[in-house]
This record gives C-alpha cells, structure tokens and sequence, in this order.
C-alpha cells in the first residue's frame, strides 16, 4: 500500500488511547465489599454484562474513528487505486502527452501506448457518479468534448484511437485547456495529466504562460492536478541537431553535399557508435558510422550522386535507439534546371548594345561559352509596354532597365510581384521619367537631380557596407575601375533602406530596401556606358550575380521544417490532395482568398501535393512538397523536477504517481483539494464519531429500572 503523506503514519499510536483510557477507567477507584451491594449486583447482573458490552464497544468505536482519520490524512493509494485518488472527484479531465519523446520504449511498451492503457484501465474502474473528458496535447489541446461527460466509455475510446504525433509538448496550455473544461462544468474536479515530464514542454523559464494557468486554475475552481509519470527513463540518446546541403543553390547535375550534425545526449558519460544511412527518392545512397566516446555533436558528410531537376526526398536514419522518434531526419531537396530572369527594356534597340539591358543580359548568361553553360540563368527579355501582361510568378528575378514610367496596370504587377517575395533590380537611365517614378512611390526610393562629374573628371566608388554578402568583397575586386560620369542621387525619405555602395562624395550608388517578403536594388546609374564605365567592370557581373544569388537562399525552400508548420500551397484551379507519411490521402481546402494553408502536419515525413485523386500505394511517385521533422527539443532528456514544479503550481494541489503505482505530494496549497482517496476514510471517520456519540448518550440515559425505582 502507499500512502500520499506516510509521516503522518507516525501519529498511529494513538489508535491505543481509548484501550489506555479504558483500562484507567477500570482502576480509578478501589473495591470494598458490602453485603448490600451484593444482593443489588444479582439482581442486576443482566443490565452490568449490557454495560460493559457497550463500554467495550465505545472504545472499538473511538479505535476506528482515529484509524480512520489518520488514515485519511495520510491518503494511501490501494493497488490499483490510481482510480480511487480520482474517484472521489465529481469530474475528471484526462490530459495524455502525444509529443515525440513519448515514443520512447521501456519494458512496458513505449509511454504513449502505456498512457492509454492506464487511462482505459483507470475511466472503467471510476465510481458510477463520476463524469470525465479526455484528449491529447502537444503544442495545443485537442479533445472532441467541451465539458465532462458520463458516457466515460466514449471518452475511453477516443483516447485508445488517439496517435502519437511528432510534435512538441506545451504543458501549460494543455493544464489551461483542461481547467476550461471542468470550469463549463461547474468548476472543481480533477485534471490527470499524464506525461514522461520532459523539461522543454514545460516551458518552465515563461512566466507569463504559468500566469496564465494559476489564473485558468482559479477559474475553475481550483481543481486538484495528478501526474502520472511515463518516462521509461531513457539514459542516452542519438538524434540530428543538425542538416546542411553544400551548395546552396543546386542546379541539375550538381552532386551536393550532405552534412549531418549528429548528437549523442546522455544523462552521464559514456560511448556510443551511430549508425547513420542516406536514402534518396527511396534508394539507400550511402552509409557512414561515428563513434562518440562522450555526449557532443560530430559531423557526417555524404556525397549525393548528380541530381535531375525537380524535387527529390531525402532521409538520414540513425541506428534504434531507446527514443525512435527523432531516428529518422526528412529534407527535400530541390534542383533546377536554370533560374528564368526577365528583363523589362525601357528603350529596345535592334543594335547591339544599345538597348538598355543588353549588358545585363550578357552578365546573367554569357553566349557560346562554357561559363554560359554551367551559368544559373535564363534569360527573357520584354519591351515595357508587356509588363503588365506578363506572369511574373515564374521569374526569380526581374530587372527594369531604363524603363521611362510604370503604367498602373504594370505598377501593381509589380509591387504584388516584389510584395509576395520577389526580387526587382532597377536601372534608371536617360529615358527615365523621374517624375513618373518618385509619384508612383515604387520602390519608395525617389530619383533626385542628376549629378554630373566636372570635365572629364570622373567620380570614383568609395566605401561598401562591409558584412553585406553582396558588395564586402568589391574592394578587392575591382570597384575601383567604376568611373562615374553621371548618376542619379537617390533619397529614401526616411524609408527603411540599405545603402550598399557610396561614392567617393558619399552620394548613393546602390541602395537594398525591403518592399514585402521581396527586395528591390535601385542603382544610381544605367547598366549601359553612358552613365559609368560600370557594366564593363567586373563588380557589375558580381554584383548582379551575387544580388540573384542571396535571394534565390534567402527565398529558397527550406530543407525541413518542424512538425505542425503551416504549409502554405500556391495552387492552380482543380482539386488537390496532401498525401501525409501515414499514406492518408487529406483534401486541400482553397479559402475564398489569399493562400491555400494546410494545417494537418503532426507527423514526421515526406507530404506530397497531388492534383485530382491518387491511390495512396501511389504516393510514393508523386513529388515531395515539404519535409517536416520532430522539434530538436523532443530529444533533449532533462526532466521537470518536483521543485520546479511546486514553483509553477504554488496554489495548487499537485500529486504524482509513478507508471508503478508509486504516489507522493508534491505540494499541497491553500484551498486545495485533498486527494479523492480520502473521501471514503472521512466519511468513515464521521459515521464511527455519529456512532460514538450516540452510544455515550445512551449510555448516560438512567435506564426504565432506575427511573422506577
């Protein structure tokens, strides 16, 4: 048997205070013999054996009223009694972790499977009275019930259907939730929050969140907390921290690089051999092994073979561990065949080199030439007066040059183009309408006077912005070729904007702002000779490249994401399905407006967008969309102490039970409940007082003999 307070046990003793006061009682006064009395005494001798039988029975009375009473102070938890601590609770609220680090396995099973055993086990054996609720949480609460319900059998069977998820667990939402939901039932009751007591999910260093809980609690009527431990206490751990494909860009036929940080986590020192395996659109690629002879990271690279464009799926598996949730890490990895520039051309001309983006066009893919080959562009050039008919979702760049005024409808294309994340370079020139420019307020960068240099003196480029990846290297590069004749000066207006090249004057020569989730480049200059000796140097090439280049990583899909991460989808017309890893085949809801968002990504693994209806044996072909991962906090393997919990829950009344059936109090606070096991002891302890008073009433009543003598 256990017990809830065992030091109060040491108050046992006195169950004997009413065999003392009994045995006093019998000696306080001392026998003499008179014959008188005699013949009273046998006459009487029936009513004398009816008092001593009832003596005996007050004192058996006032045994068992102390027994009781200590015992409930000390609230034993019978075997099996995990439903005695929550029977004496009108309601319950059944709160169970399905984030990732339940998946870890013990001799029982993991803790997830376990969790829902005990939780079946325990709702059948509750008292007939009570009401309960149930559900699971990971970063949020999820349960089909508002309030308790008596139908605990219905409440049974969605927490025996319920699936581990690879999500990260937020314990104060989930005790939030749960207070909510005994409150629309009139408050008071139980939450039984069953978890393995991972310290990240307890978010123990947010303030802010526990208040949100105390005053939840309060609400609710201050209802006791119960904590089963799962954890099947995992001592060392191997997971990725960490993934990085090498280059950033891939282009077809690229064989990147792989680098996985891989860590062994473990409570105390010790070795490990982690068997790490590569596999590509479902091929097993390669294999290494790293041995760790103490907890840290280590990095292992692997060699893709060359890629074909599209999309491909990729997943590092680590060898089982005692925690397989994190052994497997999702990527998606995608390869083009070129990147598709547009340039907008203000002034064409038949001749070469005199239309306004001939330079940039031989800068972003030079002819006849073995750098144009391998050269990461695709050129497409429009006159301006296209703009505003042209689909510019599909180019990763657009560059205007010497575009004399932006047409309304070709205004808005463009500033919904930039807004949504793309990238605009503009090239003012002698064409320009400056004055068309600075009233239509894009980029919000407006063209002042124009500058000239005196005579043939020319003006030179002076300081870069020295961390930006873009111009940093400039200096060393050649920026000091660039000779300046003329240039517009350029005057942001208090907008947020980067000036990333000056001239020797300090005047701007290129200026970065953010317009949206897109960027716009405004140079000073035209990209022809006119202005500067600019497009024949080699910082207009890098420049150029360098500016595309930053965005297409800076906009680029990343690898993986963490579970629950919205997917946001840009879908054409027709009907799509999300194929998920657990080969469910979900309808893809388009909203009225704005972004199709797919929510549903609790698990780990490789989601797949399919237009129309496909078998889910087919998933497989279809190309991967997202790659989602477990948190790297679901493989950490610190624990929330008991201290740290009383800290949280100052006012609350918090037990703990171990998976065994152990039970301790981790704090009892004013105003809250005792344990529900008490229930039946008290009301034991009351009967046998009522009965003990009674019988002294009697007792002290002069019998119908004595009142008719």
């Amino acid at each position: 048997m256990q017990f809830l307070h065992p030091e109060l046990l040491w108050l046992a003793p006195l169950v004997a205070l009413p065999i003392l006061i009994h045995l006093l009682n019998r000696i306080r006064y001392r026998r003499v013999r008179w014959a008188a009395i005699d013949f009273l005494l046998t006459m009487e001798r029936r009513a004398v054996r009816r008092a001593r039988l009832k003596q005996l029975l007050l004192m058996a009375l006032r045994i068992l009223l102390l027994a009781a009473a200590i015992g409930a102070l000390a609230q034993p938890i019978l075997r099996g009694g995990l439903a005695a601590l929550l029977g004496g609770s009108r309601q319950v609220a059944v709160a169970l972790d399905a984030s990732a680090s339940m998946s870890a396995s013990g001799p029982g099973g993991s803790a997830f499977e376990r969790g829902k055993e005990i939780v079946a086990q325990t709702l059948d054996d509750l008292p007939r009275g009570a009401r309960a609720t149930g559900g699971t949480f990971t970063q949020s609460y999820h349960s089909p019930f508002r309030e308790p319900l008596q139908d605990r059998a219905a409440v049974a069977a969605v927490l025996k259907d319920a699936r581990l998820t690879g999500g990260r667990a937020d314990v104060p939402r989930a005790l939030r939730a749960a207070a909510e939901s005994l409150e629309r039932s009139g408050g008071g009751g139980t939450i039984w929050l069953l978890t393995d007591l991972q310290a990240s999910g307890w978010r123990a260093d947010e303030p802010g969140e526990w208040q949100l809980v105390r005053q939840a609690l309060q609400q609710a009527g201050k209802p006791q907390i119960v904590i089963t431990d799962l954890s099947p206490g995992v001592e060392s751990n191997l997971c990725v921290a960490a993934l990085k494909v090498s280059p950033a860009v891939v282009l077809e036929g690229d064989s990147p690089r792989v680098t996985a940080t891989v860590e062994l986590r473990a409570k105390s020192a010790g070795h490990a051999v982690a068997n790490v395996a590569l596999y590509l659109d479902g091929r097993r690629v390669d294999a290494r092994t790293h041995e760790f002879r103490e907890p840290g990271k280590a990095d292992v690279v692997f060699h893709l073979p060359a890629l074909k464009s599209g999309s491909h799926a990729g997943r590092l598996e680590l060898s089982p561990d005692a925690l397989p949730g994190d052994d497997q890490h999702y990527f998606v990895l995608n390869a083009a065949a070129r990147f598709p520039v547009l340039i907008v051309e203000g002034a064409p001309s038949s001749v070469p080199f005199e239309g306004a983006g001939d330079f940039v066009k031989l800068a972003l893919q030079p002819p006849e030439s073995r750098l144009g080959e391998r050269s990461f562009y695709t050129v497409q050039t429009i006159p301006s007066q296209e703009l505003a008919g042209t689909d510019l979702s599909k180019f990763v760049a657009v560059v205007l040059a010497d575009v004399p005024r932006l047409a309304p409808e070709a205004l808005a294309r463009v500033s919904d183009y930039v807004s949504a994340g793309g990238l605009a370079l503009v090239f003012p020139g002698s064409h320009t309408d400056t004055a068309a420019w600075n009233e239509s307020a894009f980029p919000g960068i407006r063209f002042q006077s124009l500058i000239e240099a005196e005579g043939e003196k020319r003006i030179a480029l002076g300081a870069v912005a020295p961390t930006h990846p873009v111009v940093a290297t400039l200096p060393a590069e050649g920026l000091d070729r660039v000779l300046v004749a003329k240039l517009y000066r350029l005057d942001a207006q208090g907008r947020p904007a980067d000036t990333l090249i000056h001239t020797e004057r300090g005047e701007p020569f290129l200026v970065r702002t953010q317009m949206g989730r897109g960027k716009v480049y405004v140079f000073a200059v035209s990209a022809q000779s006119d202005f500067s000796s600019f497009p024949f140097t080699p910082p207009f090439l890098l420049v150029l490249h360098r500016a595309v280049h930053t965005h297409l990583v800076e906009a680029a899909a990343p690898l993986s994401l963490p579970t629950f991460t919205e997917l946001k989808l840009a879908l054409p017309p027709g009907a799509h399905l999300m194929l998920t890893p657990d080969r469910r085949a979900l309808p893809v809801m388009r909203p009225e407006e704005g972004d199709v968002v797919f929510t549903d990504t609790e698990l780990a693994g490789i989601y797949r967008l399919v237009a129309g209806t496909v078998a889910p044996e087919d998933s497989e072909a279809a190309p991967p969309t997202a790659a989602l991962n477990v948190p790297s906090q679901e493989s950490e393997l610190d624990r929330v102490d008991a201290a740290t919990i009383q800290g949280l829950l100052p006012q609350a009344s918090v037990s703990y039970l171990s998976v065994d059936g152990g039970a301790t109090s981790l704090g009892q606070g004013t105003g809250g409940q005792t344990a529900a096991s008490t229930f039946p002891l008290a009301v034991l302890a009351m009967a046998f007082l009522l009965g003990e008073v009674l019988l002294a009433w009697t007792m002290g009543r002069p019998s119908a003999a004595g009142k008719q003598e």
